[in-house]
């Protein structure tokens, strides 16, 4: 009875092994099985199988979302266990939620300062981790004394754990800087990659993104309290003493960034952009300083690091490649930069769709700088129907940047494609919008696209049509005549406002009614009248171009009533007869009625829940007042002159200037070059994150300006003492594997041992080869046959070295592998056969000349090997069995 929990115990365990055996891993991730009680019963279980089991579904839960920081005083009793994968899984919890549970942790530290010193380096390095992230500056001296451990660790990835770890020390503790700082730097030089990978990513951190808010007390630690540069002002003077430590690691960076992992190539790219700003003068400088040579000369040291940046853009990352292109961009001279269109253009076309787009959005500005690199892969840029809207709208903008007189018909005819995808409305009216700044940027297609976008007007696509309004206000607006050119075009959009549901097409359809009443000087009236009785349910800019349509038509017909409008040619009727004239009669039988109109509008206006509406619609009922009075000829005041200028120049469709008489409308186009630069030299650093928002964060900082000159070679020049002592550790064997093909000075310095083979078969001319190694049997020598029989016992006599026969006549051979003697009887005639040409050649090589054959020993010594294992029984047996076989063939 006594047996029978144990038994129990047992079942349940062996239920336990066969469930993890026949069950894959994906059971821990169901929701429905985690249980709060079950999981603390199995982490109190004795046995490691269940706690582990139990470890696994608390991972898996926090994977998923869950919180699993209940359970935390459960699964921390349990790191003084030594299952080294019990361990691994609580340490991995511990640094999940460590934070959170300060004092619990804290309970725990005696285990982790335990497992520093465990032999496994996942432990040492997972205590570590462990310990920093009780981010608690009572036991901030604890963690440092177990980083300064670790930095010294024989295990390349407990160092490595150590550098990262330096990072959540400083966070708790800024004043272990100068501590951590020597730290990082004696791991820059360490002889492994990884872990000078990771000492680049925490420098950077620690002392380029968030440096000492006291610098002039901790900076220059070692030039004394009198050193100048003590109060540093600018971010180039903080950042400055912290790069200058890296002089002597610069050239072992440069060579090392090809082989670290991708997130600490992007980090050493940067840090080493940063250093190069600082103390290398632009290699660009020649152009600025009108051909000063000496300005223009670069360093080596700065080639040699643009070099490993080239050799970058064909990283699998593109994020690497992405970094070295954007540090090109910054440092290499302006001829060098071509190269970076075509692995840019790469990693495009092999990025996934979540990292295109802000693949592409970093692009832009290179793209805009330099777009003669990327004008021919313009078919690149072409859109596809299953990308996302933002991918699109990107493209979009790329091509509108590429366009010029070589592929503008190109262009064109790939933006009237994306105009017939009406299903995506939002795209649509993106594409007509391009071909609006196609139209702009390129003069000589202007009237073609206004045709086009005229016949859109018709579309059953409401978003098409819309866009199609605003995009012909935009390019009538930069028209440098005063005819619109749209003909008939204007009646037809006064019907079509009735059916325009857009706020932005409608107030598009009444600013082009108010710029060109001249062509429609009836229709443009009863514009006002239908907008006037909708104004209180109209969006904000359609009042507010309501407003200014209703003072544009009142004050035309005011002027037209004294004679002082100008009238032109208008649109065309349905019959295709122009437009008559109207005469000043009508304006002024036309204009008590309209100023009617428009003051009810204005009055409305005045108490619009808009602040944009109600300031318009005073300040243009003053401009009303005080031009009716200077027309009416009741005062001559600059007020006056103010309201009857600003009426005659909406009247006229002209522009206003400026004191110098300039357009402000206008977009002049810039050189090239300047472009260049300021697209370069932009707000944000060229793919930071600050340029994706476009606003910075905490940690964003901007690069330092160019230096004024080159600082010496000299200062990057390694010690003779350190390079040896790095050479001697670079070149000291690390295995004893043959793995080691290259390490040629340790090969050489092994001692060549002579072979204990003795007996090996002796070729005494070049038949007795041609006989051991034919199939053919030998000829028998003609020799008497009872005189014969003792030449093959000389040759059993004869010294070592023997021949390969000769050992086979020393005495019966031990079977190996599976073989088994006597049981294949069937192969006995075989074997005789094989035995009588073995004999003929014994006989041969026995016929040798004496001249040949060495110096001959005892028989007994002979016949006896140098070494002869004991054989067993069965074999002994089996021998003896034989013998008298072996015997009677020698006698015959």
């Amino acid at each position: 009875m006594a047996q029978a929990p144990m038994m129990e115990k047992a079942s349940a365990g062996m239920r336990d092994i066969f469930s993890a055996l026949s069950s894959s891993e994906a059971r821990y991730f169901d929701e429905e099985r985690f249980s709060e009680s079950e999981i603390r019963k199995a982490l109190s279980d004795s046995l490691i199988d269940r706690k582990i089991d139990a470890m696994k579904r608390i991972l898996a839960a926090v994977s998923v979302g869950r919180d699993a920081s209940p359970l935390f005083p459960d699964v921390v009793k349990n790191v003084s266990f030594q299952s080294l994968e019990l361990k691994k899984l609580i340490y991995i919890y511990l640094v999940q939620y460590a934070e959170n549970n300060r004092e619990l942790a804290l309970l725990s530290i005696n285990s982790f300062q335990k497992d520093l010193s465990d032999r496994s380096q996942q432990v040492r390095a997972s205590a570590l981790r462990a310990m920093a992230s009780i981010k608690v500056l009572e036991v901030i001296q604890l963690v440092m004394v177990a980083v300064k451990t670790a930095a010294g660790d024989m295990s390349p990835y407990v160092r490595k754990t150590a550098a990262q770890c330096m990072t959540k020390v400083y966070a708790v503790d800024v004043d272990q800087f100068l501590e951590l700082r020597k730290l990082l730097l004696k791991l820059m030089n360490d002889v492994e990659v990884q872990v000078v990978s990771s000492a680049v990513m925490a420098f950077r951190h620690i002392c380029v993104i968030n440096p000492p808010p006291a610098p002039e007390a901790c900076l220059n630690d070692e030039q004394g309290a009198d050193a100048p540069g003590g109060n540093p002002t600018t971010s180039d003077e903080v950042l400055r003493p912290q790069l200058e430590l890296l002089h002597q690691s610069y050239k072992r960076l440069v060579q090392d960034v090809l082989l670290m992992d991708s997130w600490g190539q992007q980090c050493c790219i940067d840090l080493l952009l940063r250093y190069s700003r600082l103390f290398f003068a632009s290699p660009d400088r020649k152009a600025e300083n009108d051909g000063d040579e000496t300005a223009s000369s670069v360093s080596e040291d700065l080639q040699a690091f643009l070099k490993s940046l080239k050799l970058l853009l064909s990283s699998s990352s593109k994020g690497v490649t992405l970094a070295a292109a954007v540090a090109l961009c910054y440092l290499a001279p302006s001829e060098e930069i071509s190269g970076i269109a075509m692995p840019l253009m790469r990693c495009l076309r092999q990025a996934p769709p979540e990292s295109a787009n802000s693949l592409l959005l970093a692009m832009i500005p290179l793209v805009e700088a330099r777009p003669e690199l990327w004008r021919p892969m313009i078919r690149e840029f072409f859109i596809q129907s299953f990308e996302p809207l933002a991918m699109k709208e990107l493209k979009l903008k790329v091509i509108v940047l590429l366009v010029d007189e070589t592929n503008v018909q190109l262009v064109l005819r790939e933006l009237q494609a994306y105009v017939s995808w009406h299903s995506h409305p939002e795209f649509v009216a993106a594409a007509v919008q391009s071909i609006t700044k196609v139209a702009l940027k390129i003069p000589s297609v202007a009237d073609s696209c206004l045709r086009g976008l005229v016949k859109m007007l018709d579309s059953k696509c409401e978003a098409l049509s819309c866009e199609a309004v605003v995009s012909l206000r935009a390019l009538l607006q930069r028209r440098r005549t005063d005819d619109s050119g749209l003909g008939s075009v204007l009646p037809h959009l006064v019907n079509y406002l009735e059916d325009l549901s857009a706020p932005t097409a409608r107030a598009s359809v009444v600013w082009i009614i108010g710029h060109y009443q001249q062509e429609v000087p009836r229709l443009a009236p009863d514009v006002v009248r239908r907008m006037a009785k909708s104004f209180a349910s109209e969006r904000q800019e359609v009042k507010q171009q309501v407003l200014v349509l209703a003072l544009k038509v009142w004050a035309f017909h005011m002027l037209n009533a004294k004679g002082e409008a100008a009238q032109k040619e208008g649109g065309s009727q349905e019959g295709g007869q122009k437009a008559p004239r109207i005469t000043s009669e009508e304006s002024t039988q036309l204009l008590p009625r309209l100023e009617a109109i428009v003051d009810h509008v204005i009055s409305i206006a005045a108490f619009d829940v808009a602040w944009d509406v109600r300031d318009t619609a005073r300040a243009l009922k003053r401009m009303k007042e005080v031009a009716k009075e200077a027309l009416s000829g009741n005062g001559d005041s600059s007020l006056q002159q103010l309201g009857v200028w600003y009426c005659r120049t909406c009247v006229s469709g002209t522009p206003p200037v400026d004191a110098d008489g300039v357009d402000a409308s206008t977009i002049e186009s810039k050189d090239l070059d300047n472009q260049a630069r300021l697209s370069l030299e932009s707000t944000w650093i060229l793919g930071s994150l600050a340029q994706a928002l476009d606003f910075p964060l905490e940690t964003y900082r901007a690069l330092p300006a160019w230096a004024e000159e080159n600082s010496s070679d000299e200062l990057r020049k390694v010690k003779v003492e350190v390079a040896a002592a790095a050479a001697a550790v670079r070149d000291a064997p690390k295995s004893i594997s043959s793995a080691n093909v290259g390490n040629i000075t340790h090969m050489e310095q092994r001692v060549q041992l002579p072979s204990n083979i003795s007996n090996v078969p002796v070729a005494t001319s070049l038949e007795d080869l041609d006989l051991f190694y034919s199939e053919a049997p030998a000829p028998a020598p003609a020799v008497a046959s009872s005189a014969r029989p003792s030449a093959p016992r000389q040759a059993v006599s004869a010294p070592a070295p023997t021949s390969l026969e000769e050992m086979r006549l020393t005495g019966p051979v031990t079977p190996v592998g599976t073989a088994v003697c006597g049981e294949d009887d069937e192969s006995e005639e075989d074997e005789a056969e094989e035995d009588d040409d073995d004999w003929k050649y014994c006989q041969q090589a026995a016929s040798a000349p004496a001249s040949t054959a060495p110096p001959a020993v005892p028989a007994e010594t002979a016949a006896t090997p140098a070494f002869q294992p004991p054989e067993r029984k069965e074999e002994k047996a089996a021998s003896e069995d034989q013998k008298p076989e072996s015997d009677a063939a020698l006698d015959l």
